[in-house]
């Protein structure tokens, strides 16, 4: 069974949230290689140049697949509706 006394005074010991986040600075992480990079910087990218190329990269293919997926989306709706139309008309 849990030993609810013990885990009272871990919870004590332990230092409020407020006051582990005032200790660490705020920053951002790299979304490919993970650095620290700092919290004002716009893009969640560090200066790298193949953390760049890849972050690129990756927005064109997000870009890509949201257009084929409108597509796709358009085309099963035009073909779901379809025979809705055909019955009233």
């Amino acid at each position: 069974m849990v030993d609810a006394e013990a885990i009272r005074k871990k919870a004590k010991n332990m230092p409020k949230r407020s006051k582990a986040q005032a200790m660490t600075p705020s920053h951002k992480h790299c979304r490919i290689c993970g650095i620290d990079i700092p919290g004002k910087s716009e893009e969640r990218v560090c200066k790298v140049e193949e953390c760049i190329e890849r972050y690129e990269k990756d927005e064109r293919n997000k870009e890509r697949m949201r257009k084929w997926m409108l597509i796709f989306f358009g085309i099963f709706a035009f073909i779901t509706v379809l025979p809705v139309l055909s019955r009233i008309m």
